[in-house]
C-alpha cells in the first residue's frame, strides 16, 4: 500500500511540473488570447459530447421495425373494414336546470350511484318555499270556510265576497307589497329595490295610484249594504286586476339580477301575488253565483277551494324546479356544479347513465350499408365480440351517413364515452379519397413544434413525412382535416421516428 501511495505522489509531482510552465505561459498571454483559447477548448468538448451522444441513437433507430396500415383501416371516416364508434350507455339522461339560481346543496359526487328520483343538487329556494307555505295556509283557510258554509241570500253572499276581497287586497298591499317601499316622496313611496331597466319613479307613482283606487273602494265599503251587489263586485274586480298587474311587475323586478331584493322581500311579493289571485277567483265565483240567482254560497266557496288548491300546486311546482332530480337510476358521469356556482335556465348540470349496459354507435356509408344486417357479428378493437342491434333506415342529416348500433357481448374493458375501432362484416374500401375530418389514432400522428405529420414508406426503405392539418382530440384519436387517400399506407406508431429514417416493415 505504501508503494502505491509513493507512486501516486510521484505521478502528481510530474503532472504539476509539466502543467506549471504551461499555466505561466497562459497567464502571460493577453486577455483576448486567453478568452480565445478557453472558447476553443469548450467548443471541442461540446463537439466530442455530441458525437458520443448521437451514435447510440443512430444505431438503435437503424433497425427499428414499423407497421403500415391503410388510412381506411385506421380511420372511421372512410368506408372500410374498420370504422370508428363511440361507446355510450343504452340508458343515459342529461339533467338540465329548469330555473336559474345559485347552487345551495350538492348531494352526490361523480361516480356515485343514485336511485331514480333522488335529488342530486338544489338551488337557492327560500322564496319558493315561503310561497308554498303561504299557499298551504290559503288552501287550509278555504277548506275551513267550505266546512262552515250555510245557505244565505245571494245578495248577502255577494256583499260578503266584496268585503273579503277588499280586506285581502288591503292586507296584501300594506303588509307585503309595502316591504319594498319606504318614505313618502313627491311622486309616491320610495322604491327600496333596484329596478333594472325601469325608472323607479314610475313604480312609485303606480303605488300611489293604487292607494287612490283602494281609498275609493274604502269609501264604497261604508254604503255596501245598500249598493247594488253586481256593481260592488265589478268595481272591486277592476281594482283587483290592476293591483295584480302591479304586483306581477314588482315580482319580476325583484327577481331580476342586480335588484338587491332580499329573499324575505321576494317571498313577501310572491305571497301578495298569491293572495290577490285568490281574491280574483273568489270575486269571479261570487259574480257567477249572483248572475245565476243561486240562494247558496256553496258554489262560490267550492270555487275558492279549487282556486286555492291551484295556487298551492303552482307554488309547489316552482319549488320543485329548484331541485335537480335524477330521472333514472344510474351512475353520475358528469357533475360540473359546486356549492355557490350560478346556473342558468337549461344549463347542463349533470349526466346519469347506466354504465353496465353499453352500446357502440358508429356511422357507415351507403355502400357499406349493403353488407350489413341486424344480428350480424362485429368486433370491437379486434378483441371484444359484438352484435349489430339496429341500422338506421335513412342518412343522418348532418354527416350524410347511416347510423349503426352494436351491442357488446359479455364483460369488456370499455368505458362510457370512449372512441373505439369497430370491425363490421361485408364492408370494402370503395372510395379512392377520404376528406376530413377523419379520425386517426394519436400514435399515428407525430406532433412537434410547428409540425404535424404522418409517415409513409418511400421506395428506398426510408420514411417519408406527409404534413397534415389536425383538428380536435377525441379520446385516443385525433381529427385530420387534410385530404388523404383511403388506401395510403401510413405508419401505425409514429412516436420517435423521423423523416428519411431507415426502418424495417413488420407484418401487421
Amino acid at each position: 500500500m505504501q508503494k502505491i501511495f509513493s507512486a501516486l505522489r510521484g505521478a502528481y509531482r510530474r503532472v504539476v511540473l509539466t502543467l506549471t510552465p504551461l499555466w505561466v505561459r497562459f497567464r502571460a498571454l493577453p486577455r483576448w488570447a486567453q478568452a480565445l483559447i478557453v472558447a476553443v477548448i469548450i467548443g471541442l468538448l461540446f463537439f466530442i459530447s455530441s458525437l458520443l451522444g448521437s451514435a447510440p441513437a443512430e444505431v438503435s433507430n437503424a433497425g427499428r421495425s414499423v407497421t403500415l396500415r391503410s388510412v381506411a383501416e385506421l380511420s372511421g371516416a372512410a368506408t372500410g373494414e374498420s370504422v370508428v364508434g363511440s361507446v355510450r350507455a343504452r340508458s343515459e339522461a342529461e339533467i338540465r336546470a329548469e330555473a336559474s339560481g345559485t347552487v345551495r346543496r350538492v348531494n352526490t359526487t361523480i361516480g356515485a350511484s343514485v336511485p331514480a328520483g333522488s335529488i342530486i343538487a338544489e338551488l337557492e329556494n327560500d322564496a319558493q318555499a315561503a310561497a308554498v307555505l303561504q299557499a298551504e295556509g290559503a288552501y287550509d283557510a278555504a277548506v275551513a270556510s267550505r266546512a262552515s258554509v250555510s245557505p244565505v241570500d245571494v245578495q248577502t253572499s255577494a256583499r260578503n265576497a266584496y268585503r273579503s276581497a277588499f280586506e285581502t287586497l288591503d292586507a296584501a298591499l300594506e303588509n307585503q307589497v309595502d316591504t319594498v317601499f319606504g318614505e313618502i316622496t313627491p311622486y309616491g313611496p320610495k322604491l327600496l329595490i333596484n329596478p333594472i331597466g325601469t325608472d323607479a319613479s314610475v313604480l312609485s307613482r303606480e303605488r300611489d295610484r293604487i292607494d287612490g283606487l283602494m281609498d275609493a273602494q274604502r269609501a264604497v265599503l261604508a254604503s255596501a249594504a245598500t249598493t247594488d251587489s253586481e256593481a260592488l263586485l265589478a268595481g272591486i274586480e277592476r281594482t283587483a286586476r290592476q293591483v295584480a298587474t302591479f304586483i306581477d311587475t314588482l315580482v319580476e323586478t325583484a327577481n331580476a339580477p342586480g335588484s338587491n331584493a332580499t329573499p324575505t322581500e321576494i317571498a313577501a311579493l310572491t305571497g301578495a301575488r298569491t293572495a290577490v289571485n285568490g281574491a280574483l277567483s273568489s270575486i269571479t265565483a261570487a259574480r257567477a253565483s249572483l248572475r245565476s240567482g243561486s240562494t247558496s254560497s256553496t258554489a262560490s266557496v267550492d270555487a275558492g277551494v279549487k282556486s286555492a288548491l291551484g295556487t298551492l300546486r303552482l307554488a309547489q311546482a316552482s319549488l320543485e324546479k329548484t331541485r335537480l332530480r335524477a330521472p333514472i337510476a344510474g351512475t353520475i358521469n358528469f357533475l360540473p356544479i359546486r356549492i355557490g356556482d350560478y346556473v342558468g335556465n337549461l344549463d347542463h348540470v349533470a349526466t346519469v347513465a347506466q354504465n353496465g349496459a353499453l352500446e357502440i354507435v358508429s356511422f357507415v356509408s351507403e355502400d357499406a350499408r349493403a353488407g350489413l344486417e341486424v344480428g350480424a357479428k362485429a368486433m370491437v378493437e379486434g378483441t371484444y365480440p359484438g352484435t349489430i342491434t339496429s341500422i338506421s333506415p335513412a342518412l343522418d342529416p348532418v354527416n350524410k351517413q347511416i347510423e349503426v348500433h352494436v351491442s357488446v357481448d359479455g364483460t369488456t374493458g370499455l368505458v362510457n364515452g370512449q372512441s373505439v375501432r369497430l370491425t363490421l362484416p361485408g364492408t370494402v374500401v370503395t372510395s379512392a379519397t377520404t376528406t376530413g375530418p377523419i379520425l386517426l389514432p394519436l400514435s399515428a400522428v407525430k406532433l412537434s413544434a410547428g409540425n404535424r405529420v404522418v409517415f409513409t414508406m418511400g421506395e428506398d426503405g426510408r420514411l417519408k413525412a406527409l404534413a397534415v392539418t389536425i383538428g380536435e382530440v377525441r379520446g385516443e384519436r385525433i381529427e385530420i382535416l387534410s385530404e388523404l387517400s383511403a388506401d395510403t399506407r401510413i405508419v401505425e406508431d409514429a412516436r420517435g421516428l423521423a423523416d428519411g429514417q431507415q426502418v424495417n416493415v413488420a407484418t401487421p
